[in-house]
């Protein structure tokens, strides 16, 4: 085999692969809200929610989707887990359609004459349609699929030239298991079952490996295809990590139960008239599928029975002070309360620091070195605990002068949070200014910068005052401070556009930042205030 030919056939394996992804980029686009809805309406009885796994998973050309989309369903509580194990079976019956598809096309039809006029319109179509979605994700999925058949052509004709090079017969001596660990191994790496099994229909077609050798690692792919998933509950609660064991224990049992059975499979599928290697092959593969469901299916909720004893859920808590705290003596739950909301005012302030690449020594303590969205996101978890306790709480409580403070500090927590608000928005047109090379942004960057590190130093020695009426005083005077400052900077913006310096977006943007950033500060500020008297 020469390289070109070797070339060749990566080449096809490679626009095979990237025609795929193009389907599920174009199906993804297009699945949004619609398909979530209909697992959920279609998943209430076992027997329906196969059959939608099934469906879905057929439309959407790849079983992985519908696995990660079940994931992300039983994660949010969506789904309970037998539902979601009779959807993720569906998948695995719907994944078949994929290989259905071409061996009856690919290896039947000339596929130059589809694929050609496929690439040449769908190409028009993603330049002339750029602007209107729609009818983009249509050309960017049929662009999909004539680039999976150029692929599938492409590995035909290098096999061809193959089989006349090259001698496998010493090759096809090894035992059937290495064969299996080879389908596993490569759909482990390239993450698709789909490519393996093309590349073993096209090695079948031109009759390079026999039919037991290609059901071996199609069998290996059956399981190279649960590390997808795997690797999709990493990391996940415990519900996720229980779907992706039940899906990797049935794929263990429909490819141990194929392998040991290859021989009367074959001599049954025969039976029914099916005599073309490629058809006998996907007919293997959809009925082991079709049969490890019927077996599932019997025992589903003994099988979610055992799933659900699986991996116990270890509750994440990102208060500090809560636990503490005892109904039996209300006093306690004021001052728990109140100690985990001064935490969350300084958290809430670090945020806003870190947001302008502001690093205080006082609020070291606070800061953490997590990316912008994912600090952003623990502030979140941290107030909907608090939130969440308030709201259990204060039924029990029967004393007006505990229930008073608390409802002020719920009114500080809220305040806090809207501030981190504010400075996750202008992110990005933070980001802007702060990497410009225009002299003028930069250095209006810097002004931005320096009152927001005079402001939250202010802020917190207010915080740390004990006598409450002249933190009053102080915050009143503080606030005064603030919304003078946020005149004078849009005088001295003015100025800049008066001056031609800045263009127009930049001058929009300008705007925006100052808003955003005076609201931040008016909420953080009120927020100290309400902590204060309560």
């Amino acid at each position: 085999m020469s390289s070109t030919e070797f070339w060749m056939l990566v080449a096809g394996l490679g626009l095979f692969l990237y025609g795929m992804s193009h389907l599920e980029e174009a199906l993804k686009q297009m699945e949004g809200r619609s398909f979530k809805l209909f697992l959920q309406k279609n998943t209430k009885q076992k027997l329906r929610a196969i059959f939608s796994g099934t469906l879905v998973t057929a439309l959407l050309q790849s079983s992985s989707i519908v696995n990660l989309m079940v994931l992300s369903l039983v994660g949010a509580g969506i789904l309970t887990m037998r539902n979601a194990m009779a959807v993720v079976l569906g998948a695995n019956i719907g994944g078949t359609f994929n290989s259905w598809l071409v061996a009856l096309l690919g290896f039947k039809v000339e596929l130059n004459s589809i694929t050609f006029p496929l690439i040449g319109l769908s190409g028009i179509g993603l330049i002339i349609f750029s602007k209107k979605k729609n009818l983009s994700r249509v050309a960017l999925f049929f662009m999909g699929i004539g680039m999976l058949f150029l692929g599938l052509q492409f590995m035909k004709e290098s096999m061809d030239s193959l089989m006349k090079e090259f001698d496998f017969t010493p090759y096809l001596a090894y035992p059937s298991i290495v064969f299996l660990l080879i389908g596993f191994g490569i759909t482990a790496v390239v993450q698709t079952s789909s490519a393996t099994v093309v590349v073993v229909l096209t090695a079948l077609y031109s009759q390079i490996i026999p039919i037991e050798t290609a059901i071996a690692v199609v069998l290996g792919a059956e399981l190279g295809t649960t590390v997808k998933l795997i690797l999709g509950a990493i990391g996940g609660n415990a519900a996720k990590k229980r779907v992706a064991l039940g899906n990797s224990l049935f794929n263990v049992l429909t490819s141990a139960g194929g392998f040991i059975f290859i021989q009367p499979i074959i001599a049954l599928i025969a039976k029914m008239g099916i005599k073309d290697p490629i058809l006998i092959l996907v007919a293997f593969q959809t009925f082991i599928n079709i049969v490890g469901v019927i077996i599932i299916y019997f025992f589903l909720n003994p099988y979610g029975d055992f799933l659900d004893k699986q991996f116990k859920e270890i509750k994440k808590t990102y208060t500090t002070y809560l636990q503490n705290a005892s109904i039996e003596i209300p006093s306690t739950v004021t001052d728990m309360i109140k100690k985990e909301v001064e935490t969350y005012l300084y958290k809430a302030m670090a945020f806003n620091l870190s947001s302008f690449q502001l690093k205080p020594t006082w609020i070291h303590s606070y800061q953490n070195e997590l990316p912008l969205m994912d600090a952003y996101q623990l502030l979140k978890e941290t107030e909907g605990e608090i939130l969440a306790y308030y709201a259990k709480t204060i039924p029990q409580l029967t004393e007006s002068e505990e229930i008073k403070p608390i409802h002020l500090l719920m009114e500080s927590l809220r305040n806090a949070m809207y501030s981190a608000k504010c400075m996750k928005d202008i992110y990005a047109d933070k980001t802007d200014f702060s990497n410009s090379t225009n002299e003028i942004k930069y250095e209006l960057y810097h002004e931005l910068q320096a009152s927001l590190n005079a402001f939250y130093f202010e802020l917190h020695q207010a915080l740390n005052l004990d006598n409450e009426n002249n933190t009053s005083l102080k915050l009143d005077e503080f606030t005064e401070q603030t919304k003078k400052g946020f005149n004078e900077r849009i005088e001295h913006y003015y100025f800049h556009a008066g001056q031609n310096s800045l263009k127009e977006k930049d001058i929009s943007t300008l705007f925006n930042l100052n808003r955003e950033i005076y609201s931040s500060c008016k909420a953080i500020a009120l927020a100290v205030e309400q902590y204060k008297e309560a």
